[in-house]
């Protein structure tokens, strides 16, 4: 399947982009095609096309903040994930993604279909339990590196 995603956290440093990253290797090791727009502190980054939206078969939003121009995407089912939830669980949220396909578009609160003139709206995380802040260090150290 193809996927389009945008990944969007209110600070828009490393977990925008550590996000973004986990969900394309997720999408990759499931044999997956995904597209991600990063909306972070640099602004909108590896910007989605038109055509790439339109040949997608849904849309990932990993944001814990508003989606910027989320009207593009209307019409496309939609999953809604926190950025933290993401990171942590990638795999979840491309199978969830394919589930919602294949659902026809599902209807569960984890999902929304955004329609013309409407914005993303933000997803409520709940705090982090010390394990996962620990987690997400780990995690975001280990991205680091690699840049």
């Amino acid at each position: 399947m193809k996927f389009v995603g945008v990944t969007a956290c209110p600070t828009g440093v490393a977990h925008t982009y550590m996000a973004a990253e986990a969900l394309e290797m997720a999408a990759q090791e499931l044999g997956h095609e995904l597209k991600v727009e990063t909306q972070g502190s640099m602004g909108i980054e590896n910007e989605l096309t038109p055509e790439e939206i339109a040949a997608a078969d849904a849309v990932i939003f990993a944001v814990d903040t508003s989606v910027v121009r989320a009207d593009r995407f209307a019409g496309k089912p939609i999953l809604n994930r926190g950025v933290s939830e993401v990171i942590k669980h990638p795999r979840e949220a491309i199978l969830a993604a394919v589930e919602l396909v294949e659902k026809g578009g599902g209807g569960s609160e984890q999902t929304a279909t955004v329609k013309p003139g409407e914005s993303g709206q933000p997803r409520t995380t709940s705090r982090d339990t010390e394990k996962e802040e620990k987690e997400k260090r780990k995690v975001l150290f280990g991205w680091l590196k690699r840049k």
